[in-house]
């Protein structure tokens, strides 16, 4: 499998699991613990229920601004070793021929743990004007693990 179509699989999984509010399928692409990092916030999530408080909070948004599509396509991906691949991707985010938020940016790592492909980390462009961000900011410390300060962005972001 090439590192564009790691990327591209689990861009398409998790899109049709937070559309069809399915956390299992959800939970099933990602590593614990998970890092996350936002323009205003890292954290980490250190357990399987706050990576489902992060998707309930994210679903939700979704089911208000009446989301019905997740176009999301890897843009960069390449492998870093055998079992790792860092990748960007760009998100629509569309309630029908409707933009929800302005398109925007991630990054994140895959590895393959557990005898699958796994999220293990993301980092976002935008912070509260995404479902994620506006989660994170909602979640407390206890649900996500220990937060860290904000990361000086001219020396820990990756670019996007």
């Amino acid at each position: 499998m090439e590192a564009e179509e790691v990327s591209e699989m689990l861009l398409e999984r998790t899109a049709q699991a937070i559309l069809n509010d399915d956390f299992e399928g959800f939970s099933h692409c990602f590593a614990i613990p998970h890092k996350i990092d936002t323009p205003d916030r890292k954290v980490t999530l250190e357990t399987r229920d706050a990576l489902r408080t992060l998707f309930q909070g994210v679903v939700q948004d979704y089911k208000n601004r009446n989301v019905t599509a997740l176009i999301r396509h890897c843009e960069v991906a390449e492998f870093r070793g055998p079992q790792k691949v860092e990748a960007t991707h760009v998100s629509h985010v569309m309630s029908g021929h409707q933009r929800v938020v302005d398109p925007f940016h991630t990054y994140s790592v895959m590895q393959f743990t557990d005898n699958r492909w796994q999220i293990s980390a993301t980092q976002y462009t935008l912070d509260r004007q995404i479902p994620v961000g506006a989660t994170l900011h909602a979640m407390t410390d206890f649900e996500t693990g220990p937060a860290s300060p904000p990361a000086n962005t001219e020396t820990s972001k990756k670019e996007t």
